[in-house]
């Protein structure tokens, strides 16, 4: 009984971190269309605008890490279900949080990015 419910753990918690589930590409959001960044996470790698910038990456269930020739990003699982999103912790400005391809329509095109960029940047001139 035990062994059945330790294997049932086990089986859950690699669903649980299966990279498959962070698959597919994923388009920036609250940004101008000509300054948008569109991150594609597969069984090949990462491409960054349609570039190659990493043969592979992490995945724990809640947090997305990329290494690449220019350091570490971090991204976290964030939205919905009905809304599934990303959200750059590492490097954290300027913010940015990107949504899965085919749900675009579940945020407003200025919701996020724009007002948090214009929000840093002010804060950043203006701290002394």
């Amino acid at each position: 009984m035990a062994g059945g419910f330790a294997a049932l753990i086990l089986v859950s918690y690699r669903d649980y971190v299966d990279q498959s589930h962070v698959y597919g590409t994923w388009i920036e959001i609250g940004t101008p269309p000509y300054q948008t960044e569109v991150l594609t996470l597969n069984d090949q790698g990462v491409f960054r605008n349609g570039r190659m910038v990493s043969t592979q990456f992490e995945f724990d269930g809640k947090t997305i890490s990329i290494k690449t020739g220019g350091g570490v990003s971090l991204y976290q699982m964030a939205g919905t279900p009905n809304s599934p999103q990303l959200k750059r912790l590492k490097p954290d400005l300027p913010a940015q949080r990107l949504i899965k391809q085919g749900y675009e329509h579940t945020v407003s095109d200025e919701q996020v990015g724009g007002q948090v960029r214009r929000a840093a940047l002010s804060e950043h001139f203006s701290a002394e």
